[in-house]
């Protein structure tokens, strides 16, 4: 799981980095004010739905991870449980 997390912030990083750098461009951008302002605004929002959608991605890993434990916990228990039983039984 830590490799995911990893990756997760890998892309926390890389999308705030790229948030920053294109808060800087626009503001060095020879462009009106309100030009300027409405790049920020659209950038800004693509940047927003673009975390969102990473925070969606990892929250299914998640719990895809968390399913898949589950699943092999249940099915480790049910053998573990039968062995006990077996040697109970030779006793």
């Amino acid at each position: 799981m830590s490799r995911e997390s990893n990756g997760y912030s890998s892309l926390l990083s890389f999308l705030a980095g790229a948030a920053i750098g294109a808060g800087v461009a626009l503001l060095f951008a020879p462009q009106s004010g309100k030009e300027t302002r409405k790049k920020i605004k659209e950038t800004s929002e693509k940047v927003v739905d673009e975390v969102k959608a990473a925070a969606e991605n990892a929250i299914e890993s998640v719990k895809s991870f968390v399913e898949g434990a589950k699943a092999g916990l249940k099915k480790e228990a049910k053998e573990l449980k039968e062995d006990i039983e077996t040697t109970a039984r030779k006793k």
